[in-house]
């Protein structure tokens, strides 16, 4: 076959989908991957990319958005209360994709190109499905956990997009969630897979080899704050990790390529600080994970079986993917503020959580892996 990924320019949507790149490359299938800005990673993983946007990103998306909707911008970056979160992110992206034709423009015209049999998108991104519809082949939605729109849904959202090119929805279709179900529950007709841990390649420093390879004497605590763009209290949420730190029996691993730590000053010795880290190799030796409700970052923590500390950041579906770890027993939300040695001591001895994340991480094994859902996207192609 040949298959036509087409991803959000997030690091957050293309990440998760590098595991089904190389297990249709390792069955002979040719892929070709039509992205921009972050989405152009699968090339460092291996697969062939089309830069259908040169400079664009998910954050420059997002900048636009919120200066030429920013009405739309607020609900996705605040989440209103009494408004489901899927509709404000589905509107939300129909709004920045209509802001980005040359994107959009980019993407359709490449398929029509290249020419696949199969296009697998990322979940609201909707030139994919149109490009799909247009070409007569099956569209394959490739979630990246907690959230997962119907492509009907989207359709409507994005109605103008279908219609200016004539075209429905394509008739074969089918959705990947690789959210462990008793976390969220799929809709019917989803397809499950296992969640295969990537964030990237690179050179390790002698620094951060030597951590990611030495037991520690003491409770290890991985501190993340996400790819995309940083929370509004990254800053509060810092500076009491930092206060904490001297009074907490733990060691803190604090992974932040994009914020500026100088105005906090000297650290603590038990707070080691990395622009990068490869996050799967991170979290084998760790204890427990505070972050901010990014989904591969709880879903990392789930495959490791790790209670998970969440502040209670809004926007951008944190508040959801933090609801979901709370209900499930896999770890707490708190306040910025609330974060002190109490509450994570707390949490590290908390039997119940690290129950919890055991069972889910068992859970999580037992899903199909992505090279089992080739036969089924084979089988998809061929109708």
């Amino acid at each position: 076959m040949r298959v036509l990924m087409t991803i959000t320019p997030g690091t957050g949507h293309t990440y998760p989908m590098v595991p089904l790149s190389w297990a249709l490359q390792t069955a002979g299938h040719e892929v070709l991957v039509a992205s921009c800005g972050p989405g152009l990673a699968l090339g460092e993983a291996g697969a062939r990319t089309v830069d259908v946007a040169p400079g664009l990103s998910l954050d420059r998306m997002v900048g636009e958005l919120m200066r030429n909707h920013p009405e739309v911008a607020a609900k996705l970056l605040q989440e209103a209360s009494g408004v489901p979160y899927l509709e404000v992110v589905g509107g939300a992206v129909a709004a920045a994709l209509r802001l980005q034709p040359e994107l959009v423009d980019a993407v359709i015209r490449t398929a029509e190109e290249w020419r696949p049999d199969l296009v697998v998108h990322s979940p609201l991104f909707t030139p994919g499905m149109v490009a799909a519809a247009k070409l007569g082949v099956p569209a394959v939605q490739h979630g990246f956990g907690f959230v997962n729109p119907s492509a009907e849904m989207m359709g409507e959202l994005h109605k103008d997009l279908f219609d200016a090119h004539g075209v429905a929805l394509p008739e074969a279709r089918a959705t990947i969630d690789i959210t462990p179900p008793s976390v969220v529950a799929p809709e019917p007709g989803m397809w499950s897979a296992r969640f295969a841990p990537y964030n990237g390649s690179g050179p390790l420093p002698k620094p951060l080899f030597d951590l990611l390879n030495s037991a520690p004497d003491r409770p290890r605590v991985a501190v993340t704050l996400g790819s995309g763009p940083v929370p509004g209290e990254a800053a509060l949420v810092l500076e009491r990790i930092a206060q904490a730190a001297p009074k907490t029996d733990a060691e803190f691993v604090v992974v932040l390529p994009r914020i500026d730590l100088e105005p906090f000053g000297p650290l603590p010795d038990n707070v080691h600080t990395f622009d990068w880290v490869p996050y799967s190799a991170l979290l084998a030796t760790c204890s427990a994970v505070v972050h901010h409700g990014g989904p591969g970052t709880a879903l990392g923590a789930m495959a490791h079986g790790l209670p998970q500390l969440m502040p209670a950041l809004k926007g951008l579906g944190r508040p959801v993917v933090a609801k979901a770890i709370a209900d499930r027993g896999l770890g707490r939300v708190a306040e910025p503020g609330e974060i002190g040695p109490e509450l994570l001591e707390s949490v590290l001895a908390d039997t119940s959580i690290r129950e919890a994340a055991a069972e889910v991480r068992e859970e999580m094994r037992a899903m199909p892996a992505p090279y089992d859902l080739v036969p089924r996207l084979e089988e998809l192609a061929a109708r």
